[in-house]
């Protein structure tokens, strides 16, 4: 019998669920971003934690942010 967790995830899908992404803001030391539901990223020091696919996806094609290295 094959448990829930045996069960192969799509990479993509183990990516999003996986550790935050960093990104370096590059005009701003501090400021508050909106998405599209209401929800709100705090800069501060520079840096922004995206920590699901839809702040990920915005922060990746906004020109104001890059991805900070892992360290990996």
């Amino acid at each position: 019998m094959t448990k829930d967790n045996d069960i192969p995830v799509p990479a993509s899908t183990v990516a999003a669920g996986a550790a935050s992404v960093t990104f370096r803001d590059k005009v701003f030391r501090s400021r508050t971003l909106v998405l599209a539901d209401g929800r709100t990223l705090s800069v501060d020091k520079s840096t922004v934690t995206a920590s699901d696919q839809e702040q990920l996806a915005l922060l990746e094609r906004h020109p104001d942010f890059e991805r900070v290295a892992d360290g990996a």
